[in-house]
């Protein structure tokens, strides 16, 4: 919040005054993009385009992981507020049929429609596992629009099934 608004908030009782946000200077980067994603206009299409459904499910992926404890899935102290924007936005794209997959935790099998960036031998595992989700896999009205790229733990010491 620049001082111009501080100071504007001064005219309201205290009561009524908005607090600057919580959020960082990359969160609030991010929700402009996506903001600007949903203010183009495609013209002379059925829906939004593969691409515009993509970046935005990709760039809300991506805001929902820096607004979230990685451990209990809750929003964190500071994203509360914030968290139920958020999430308005997310249900919304998902009664308009788009689905976004976050694989990391998930058993990898080779037959997976999955793009992998790595295999990378990781201490604890027993088969290979999908360690990390570089972008999930996205699908709008049950059509692909974006494979997943992952990153694969493979069982150290083991020859992985490259």
């Amino acid at each position: 919040m620049d001082w111009r608004s501080r100071v504007r908030q001064l005219r309201y009782p205290k009561e009524f005054r908005i607090a600057p946000s919580a959020l960082t200077a990359d969160t609030r980067t991010q929700l402009r993009e996506i903001a600007d994603l949903l203010g183009r206009q495609h013209k002379g299409q059925d829906g939004p385009s593969p691409r515009l459904v993509s970046d935005l499910g990709t760039g809300l992926w991506r805001l929902r992981l820096k607004m979230i404890q990685p451990d209990t899935g809750r929003p964190l102290e500071e994203m509360k507020r914030a968290y139920r924007h958020f999430e308005s936005v997310w249900d919304a794209l998902s009664e308009e049929g788009v689905k976004i997959y976050d694989h990391t935790g998930e058993i990898f099998d080779l037959g997976r429609s999955l793009q992998v960036m790595s295999f990378q031998p990781t201490v604890g595992l027993t088969r290979d596992m999908i360690i990390e989700t570089i972008k999930p896999t996205i699908y709008f009205k049950d059509n692909l629009v974006q494979t997943g790229e992952v990153i694969v733990g493979t069982p150290e010491g083991l020859p992985s099934e490259q």
